[in-house]
């Protein structure tokens, strides 16, 4: 089929479908000129069929990407699922202290009641979060004595929710500045 004829088809289609004002009839019949006439259809008469549907086509699929994404992302964040209400304190010395995203993370060898050592995980915040709270990449290394303050996880798991921890020198960090 030759250009003109598609572009013929195509005016008598959109001329079918939308009353054109007198002044975009002269950009039909140009080579070249249908985007713009497309452009001046959709702005002269608004919502267009076409144009709505274009719109659902695209709007559905990142609508419905926002629904997946937030309920992984709440359930990510939803702590009252995975760690306990009431909080209890720890003692114990840092062996692993990873500042990164998404939760920086500080591993400590605790004794429990019978000597027994026990590795502990705390969950603590964003390394961004962690600067406005006064934490530093340096706030504790390994080898140092710390106490720290959180919620336990569910299941007799070995993980902790920090609420916040107190250096061997009496210095308080948590997940904000005090």
């Amino acid at each position: 089929m030759p250009i003109g004829a598609v572009f013929t088809v195509t005016r008598l289609k959109i001329e079918s479908h939308f009353q054109l004002h007198p002044a975009l009839h002269a950009n039909v019949s140009r080579p070249g000129e249908c985007g713009k006439l497309w452009q001046d259809v959709f702005h002269q008469k608004g919502l267009a069929g076409v144009e709505v549907k274009a719109k659902v086509l695209i709007l559905v699929p990142v609508i419905v990407s926002l629904f997946v994404f937030s309920s992984a992302s709440w359930a990510h964040h939803a702590s009252r699922q995975v760690y306990e209400g009431k909080s209890i304190t720890l003692m114990g010395v840092v062996t692993e202290y990873e500042w990164a995203n998404p939760h920086s993370v500080l591993s400590v060898a605790v004794k429990d009641d019978k000597g027994k050592v026990e590795e502990w995980h705390a969950e603590i915040l964003p390394p961004t979060e962690m600067l406005r709270a006064g934490w530093t990449k340096e706030s504790v290394r390994p080898g140092e004595e710390v106490t720290l303050t959180g919620r336990p996880g569910k299941y007799a798991q070995h993980i902790l929710w920090l609420e916040y921890l107190v250096t061997s020198d009496g210095k308080k960090l948590g997940r904000s500045r005090n």
